[in-house]
């Protein structure tokens, strides 16, 4: 029996001048910093690529660890999406100061809202539900999210009791929000939110 020649090795390629930088792994996570770990990197994917882009195994494959670790955390990709989104209202309640213990004036806290959305436009679309959201899934909570409250609702409780001021005034920012990363400009945004406090 005559046995085929064998082939040449094919040559390495060359490697990359300089790799690109990206977010390393840890090699081992101490007991409660996992979730900290995953929210925090959950956040910026979502920052980088938009809410869709969020998955349990990519997240799990950027930490190092299995999927199941995370589901045993999350549940399924919803209550990570969820818990993400949770996550992003406190960074922004704190960065607005959106609360009634601040005795800021609301005005000033609603164009920190608005400039927070305008910056961060990819986190304040997945903190609404926008580009993933099921409305007829059956899910319980706000935007098809589990158990997080929608920014509108957030913006209502803040501003005092549910009224009917505090009703408009609460969706005129979160909807002058979502206009803002749409691309409205933000001298017409400021323009209309001050017309919204002097009404």
């Amino acid at each position: 029996m005559i046995l085929p020649k064998p082939t040449a090795l094919l040559p390495k390629p060359a490697p990359d001048a300089a790799p690109a930088d990206r977010w390393t792994r840890k090699r081992r996570y101490h007991h409660g910093n996992l979730e900290p770990s995953a929210l925090a990197r959950g956040r910026q994917i979502v920052t980088l690529d938009g809410p869709c882009a969020l998955s349990l195994r990519g997240l799990a494959r950027d930490l190092g660890v299995t999927a199941a670790a995370l589901v045993r955390l999350f549940g399924n990709l919803a209550g990570l999406r969820a818990a993400v989104a949770g996550s992003v209202l406190e960074k922004l309640r704190d960065e607005t100061q959106v609360a009634r213990r601040h005795k800021l004036p609301l005005a000033d806290s609603a164009g920190r809202w608005v400039a927070f959305a305008a910056a961060n436009a990819n986190l304040y679309r997945l903190l609404s539900g926008e580009g993933w959201h099921a409305p007829r899934t059956g899910l319980r909570g706000f935007h098809g999210m589990l158990a997080v409250a929608s920014p509108r609702r957030t913006l209502e409780g803040a501003i005092g009791m549910r009224t009917a001021r505090a009703s408009y005034l609460a969706s005129t920012i979160h909807g002058l929000a979502l206009a803002r990363i749409d691309g409205a400009e933000a001298a017409a945004v400021n323009q209309a939110l001050a017309r919204a406090f002097r009404t």
